[in-house]
């Protein structure tokens, strides 16, 4: 049997009604409370520092956020190796290979005017006179007091038919230096643009005298022969300047227009296919060698290949979008010459010739609609001319497609003109 040991009587245990803790926790809120009123009233005293707290934190917070977000730096491109590659293609008159290495690095050296003048040469001798005048200007911007940044933009815009500009940037250029003899031959090629023969004449005979390695003051002489009908004195003088400067094939290009007007052909051709071999997207020799084989040998699709050629490297080209028309009419490609016709058109041209193919194409087509919308200004052109030919062919085709067509000057009408003239218009 086990016995049971009554437990022992302890009482009930009551809790405090405040306790400890909660004590604690109203004293913290009271200083707390008081600390913000007293940071309140006194927040003038306060305020710069924990402004300049603030700012520091701020700061701290964006730049570590720029570094965060930064990029890795990326070395400096060195152009001394790519200048001097430039400058032996140049030196090699290969002109293709110089602009492309020039325009590498020509954004890394802003104010190289010898670079932006070779560029602008370059873009010259290929036929890209707009893009020429482009870079002539931005060598004046590199240094607006270099003569040969003016006398270079006065070039580009004599090839560009702009021979007033021309005329005023090379006055220009020689203001900064009289002694310039290519600012001078320039302003005799604007002088002879201008038709003022006389004043061209005299001033490249200076220029000559005072410096006979002037291949500028040559070529502008033999454009003043050439345009006086001297042709062998013209060929004279373009062999001297290419013999002073062979890099410059665009006088090369000047001999072979010569000797084709010789009908020269083959010697022509020879000149043409060694400056293309060289240069492969000198679109003013694809233009000559299009036109010798289309007009001189009468191979109109050898003509195309390098018509094509030379409208894939400078598509606003209107000599060869025109020329590359003619090719297509004699093979009977009718509705390709109507769109390398209207192409020309499209572009920009002063030239009757070119609005009569463009008409005379439509009318081949049967869109007579069209082809008045060329064979009329073309025809009010062409009276502002002394080319009797083609106001003579222009009247002849005018009443295909409008039959009270009648002359200015003429009483009785116009023989009417049902194919092809067989005088045709002479290419321009």
């Amino acid at each position: 049997m086990q016995i049971r040991t009554p437990k022992r009587y302890r009482g009930v245990q009551r809790r405090n009604v405040v306790s400890c803790r909660r004590i604690m926790f109203y004293m913290v809120a009271l200083v707390v409370i008081f600390a913000g009123v007293g940071i309140y009233q006194n927040r003038q005293l306060f305020a710069p520092t924990v402004q300049v707290v603030m700012d520091s934190v701020v700061e701290q917070m964006e730049e570590s956020a720029a570094t965060l977000a930064a990029p890795e730096p990326t070395p400096t491109v060195d152009p001394s190796n790519k200048l001097i590659e430039g400058n032996n293609y140049w030196a090699q008159g290969s002109v293709n290979e110089a602009l492309e290495t020039y325009l590498e690095i020509i954004d890394t050296v802003p104010n190289e005017v010898a670079v932006f003048d070779r560029v602008a040469t370059s873009l010259i001798t290929l036929g890209r006179t707009d893009e020429a005048i482009e870079y002539a200007e931005r060598a004046i911007n590199a240094n607006p007091y270099s003569a040969d940044a003016w006398a270079i933009r006065a070039w580009a815009l004599d090839w560009d038919g702009r021979a007033g500009e021309a005329l005023s940037s090379a006055l220009h250029a020689i203001e900064l230096n009289p002694d310039s003899s290519r600012a001078q031959a320039y302003l005799a090629e604007a002088y002879l643009t201008l038709g003022q023969t006389d004043r061209a004449e005299r001033l490249v005979e200076q220029v000559i005298e005072e410096n006979p390695n002037s291949f500028e003051a040559y070529r502008a002489r033999g454009l003043i022969r050439w345009n006086g009908l001297d042709l062998d004195g013209a060929v004279a003088d373009f062999q001297t300047a290419y013999g002073i400067a062979d890099n410059m094939t665009f006088i090369a290009i000047d001999i072979a227009t010569i000797e084709r007007a010789r009908q020269n052909f083959q010697d022509a051709l020879e000149i043409l296919e060694d400056v293309v071999e060289s240069n492969p997207q000198n679109t003013l020799a694809l233009y000559q060698l299009g036109v010798i084989h289309n007009r001189d040998l009468g191979n109109p699709s050898q003509a195309i290949s390098y018509l094509q050629d030379c409208i894939d490297y400078n598509p606003t080209s209107v000599d060869c979008h025109y020329i590359l028309g003619r090719a297509q009419y004699r093979l009977e490609l009718y509705q390709e010459a109507a769109n390398s016709f209207e192409r020309t058109m499209e572009i920009g041209t002063n030239n009757a010739y070119h609005y009569y193919w463009a008409g005379w194409s439509q009318i081949n087509i049967g869109n007579c609609t069209r082809a008045m919308a060329y064979l009329d200004p073309g025809y009010q052109i062409a009276l502002q001319g002394t080319d009797t030919q083609i106001i003579a062919d222009l009247e002849a085709i005018i009443p295909e497609c409008r039959s009270s067509f009648s002359t200015l000057d003429d009483e009785e009408p116009p023989i009417e003109a049902t194919e092809e003239p067989t005088t045709s218009p002479d290419d321009a």
